[in-house]
């Protein structure tokens, strides 16, 4: 969906050692919340639900290591460390307890923020994130559609062929956003793609441990299996019984991107989630 964005955005970065996160800051209206996206994507994801959200909160949205402008950090891509990144930058930006939203990969990067920080973490909303996609990982769509993406980009990195196979892979989409999915992939480094393949993304992580340690208030979200979700209803059962505060729901009608297919349902789901807390 195509809006006309009102809130205005400021990029910069934070600068840890050698490396540095991007980031877009929106207006001080209220609590800080920040916003993390999935994998092979950017800060400008969220852009759906940014208005929504920039009424009542002081947004922060984030790119992960490897992805849009933030530095590639050769085998640096763990679930640990997109975690341990967003501590360091609530602990040096925001610099208090924050809301917390993330898709996908951002939705297990914010269990594990959670798990690692809960003090850091005023309440945390976890989009159709892909806990336990490891225990089907053989024929799953997310797998195959990674290898094929990453033959292309180890093969010829290049925008014109990026966006070539951009948009023989996903015919449904119009011409805007297969470049703005070819420029996050030519933005992404492959090994992050790599990583999670060859299952070194989750090493030494075990998302039972994160679910149970998880302490503040969460809401999990998922998806629609039959029409692409990461999260099945088994797993998101497993994982709220494990959760120890923890809310539920479940869109029949929607696809892996909630809050881009939905963004007005996404984003009054999270507001009376999180708005008993401010």
């Amino acid at each position: 969906m195509n809006r006309q964005i009102q809130t205005s955005l400021v990029e910069t970065r934070l600068e840890i050692g050698d490396r540095h996160i991007n980031y877009a800051e929106g207006p001080d209206n209220g609590p800080p919340m920040l916003l993390i996206h999935g994998i092979s994507g950017r800060w400008q994801d969220w852009l759906s639900v940014v208005d929504a959200f920039a009424k009542r909160w002081h947004i922060y949205a984030v790119d992960l290591r490897g992805h849009g402008k933030s530095s590639w950090v050769p085998d640096g891509y763990h679930w640990r460390s997109y975690s341990e990144d967003q501590v360091k930058f609530v602990e040096k930006v925001i610099d208090k307890p924050a809301f917390v939203v993330g898709h996908s990969l951002g939705g297990v990067t914010a269990l594990g923020f959670n798990y690692l920080r809960s003090d850091l973490v005023r309440a945390a909303v976890y989009e159709d994130p892909p806990l336990m996609l490891h225990r089907r990982w053989e024929g799953n769509q997310f797998r195959n559609s990674f290898m094929v993406t990453l033959e292309v980009l180890d093969n010829n990195r290049n925008y014109d062929a990026v966006l070539a196979h951009v948009r023989e892979t996903n015919p449904e989409l119009d011409d805007a956003r297969c470049r703005d999915r070819a420029e996050k992939l030519m933005a992404m480094d492959p090994d992050v793609y790599r990583s999670t393949l060859s299952g070194r993304a989750r090493a030494n992580w075990r998302i039972e441990e994160l679910l149970e340690h998880a302490e503040s208030p969460g809401l999990l979200l998922q998806a629609e299996p039959t029409i692409g979700s990461a999260l099945n209803d088994e797993e998101s059962a497993e994982a709220m019984a494990i959760l120890p505060t923890a809310e539920f729901e479940k869109w029949d009608d929607s696809n892996h991107g909630m809050h881009s297919s939905f963004p007005d349902r996404f984003a009054e789901r999270v507001t009376r989630f999180f708005d008993p807390r401010r």
